[in-house]
């Protein structure tokens, strides 16, 4: 029973903490920081899940997090699961053959989500979307996956300290079940 509620606290934490950073990125640096583009907080909780979890897990925090992420933003919900879905299909692909563990290796990941995302998007606007996305940001496309990166570093110590005080461990082959 003791295991239940430490799984479950662990999801609700981290439920919570990609909420808060969604919430982070949508409104609060709009405020403190103006227009000056601001990183994706939220995607380092994917990337943490994608390396450190099971898919079935990973799908789970995508799902929800597609289904915060239109509630915050002007994103279609079949364009949202479509292009999260395909990060972390990407970033499972890229685990298998780049990524080992540790916080460097979660840097990388974390802003390779950041590239990736903008060009999902566009991608995924053009198959889905009567008027598809026009104009591509080159400026904030790189300056996001570098402050992304940047700001990935202390949210992996928190993550595995959200871990540690609930007592979950990663898979215990570090590969994914992708092929």
């Amino acid at each position: 029973m003791k295991e239940i509620g430490l799984v479950t606290s662990n999801y609700l934490l981290f439920i919570f903490a990609l909420s808060s950073l969604m919430s982070l990125q949508s409104s609060l640096w709009l405020n403190l920081f103006g227009h000056s583009p601001a990183p994706y907080f939220w995607l380092s909780v994917i990337a943490y899940w994608t390396l450190y979890r099971n898919i079935y897990e990973a799908i789970l925090i995508v799902y929800f997090s597609a289904l915060v992420m239109i509630t915050m933003s002007g994103i279609p919900l079949d364009m949202s699961f479509a292009v999260h879905v395909s990060l972390v299909g990407l970033l499972y692909l890229l685990k298998d053959r780049v990524l080992w563990s540790g916080p460097n290796s979660f840097m990388m990941a974390s802003g390779f989500a950041a590239l990736l995302l903008p060009i999902l998007t566009f991608l995924w606007s053009h198959i889905l979307e009567p008027r598809p996305v026009a104009d591509f940001k080159y400026f904030e496309w790189t300056i996001r996956a570098l402050l992304t990166s940047a700001f990935s570093l202390p949210l992996y110590y928190i993550f595995s300290w959200i871990d540690k005080i609930t007592q979950k461990e990663p898979p215990k082959d570090n590969e994914s079940e992708v092929l």
